[in-house]
């Protein structure tokens, strides 16, 4: 349903944000912590941290949300003390999070569907045109119809098509 982009150090543990449903946390074999905010944004990191120059084995958040130990090759457990914005939630949050899962889930059966459509167009165009992919267009067209029906726009929670 939601994918970071490719990252140049493998991602070695994770967790989610006890008091904060937006918010988690990934830790890579580079030494850096990431530390992703959905609530505010979804296609980037909100904010990344070096923590040790070797590879982070493992991570775990306070059930108070305050604190996150972090484990790294060398056997160092270094303890961090997280700023209030990563952990007090935002207004609504839990409940926005979770409109925007279902939303995703909905969007995510509406592509297969569109996809769909289009492998049965292929098998019936006998021109060999390009089935299988999505129209652009198309795709434009249900999203917004998507976040209409949601009294969403989508602009700004990062779901728009990148410019091909």
């Amino acid at each position: 349903m939601l994918q970071t982009p490719y990252y140049p150090a493998f991602i070695s543990a994770a967790a989610w944000s006890p008091t904060r449903a937006g918010v988690f946390f990934l830790a890579r074999q580079d030494g850096r912590l990431d530390v992703w905010d959905y609530f505010y944004r979804m296609n980037e990191v909100a904010l990344t941290q070096q923590v040790s120059d070797r590879a982070l084995t493992s991570l775990n958040v306070q059930s108070q949300g305050r604190l996150a130990a972090v484990g790294d090759a060398g056997g160092v457990i270094t303890l961090l003390q997280l700023c209030d914005g990563l952990v007090d939630p935002g207004p609504n949050e839990k409940n926005m999070i979770g409109w925007m899962f279902d939303r995703e889930t909905k969007r995510e059966k509406s592509l297969e569907q569109i996809k769909k459509q289009g492998g049965q167009a292929k098998k019936d165009d006998k021109e060999g045109a390009a089935g299988g992919s999505i129209d652009k267009t198309e795709y434009q067209a249900r999203e917004k119809a998507f976040f209409a029906e949601l009294n969403m726009t989508g602009e700004d929670l990062g779901t728009t098509l990148p410019a091909r």
